[in-house]
């Protein structure tokens, strides 16, 4: 792995949340135009759980929104991490796998490869932070041993 490789996965990292972005704010539209083309009839009950309804899935997608907002965020004012201690920023090469510390996204295949993006404050992000090359860590029973730091 290089400095190239990280560079195009943070990218990528900020594309996937862009992506989630995109898709609660069309999910918020939605449930804005359902609420809206809500006519008022005789089954007054049913108009008002309708647009109950399209109130509360319109809240859940904007806490997603404000939720992904954050994380792009978080992954533009991320610092390049050139420290070969493990940090915010760093990709780590474990016996396990590859590990991206930045926002949580989980599993993400990129260049065909399967790097686990995760958070500085998440379990095993918190192991790994202040950690070297060949340094191990223990994690739900697994033992985790940091091949390479970018």
């Amino acid at each position: 792995m290089n400095k190239d490789f990280k560079t195009r996965l943070k990218n990528h990292c900020k594309e996937i949340v862009v992506q989630k972005i995109k898709s609660a704010e069309e999910a918020m539209n939605s449930a804005q135009n359902s609420a809206n083309a809500e006519t008022r009839s005789t089954a007054g009950d049913k108009h008002d759980t309708a647009r109950a309804m399209a109130h509360l899935e319109k809240e859940k997608m904007g806490e997603q929104l404000s939720q992904n907002l954050q994380l792009l965020r978080v992954i533009e004012e991320l610092k390049e991490n050139d420290e070969t201690t493990i940090g915010p920023g760093s990709l780590v090469m474990t016996n396990v796998g590859m590990y991206y510390l930045s926002i949580s996204l989980g599993q993400v295949t990129f260049d065909n490869q399967l790097v686990f993006v995760i958070s500085t404050q998440s379990p095993i992000g918190k192991l790994f932070v202040g950690k070297s090359q060949n340094d191990e860590v223990t994690f739900n029973g697994r033992k985790f041993t940091v091949k390479e730091v970018l």
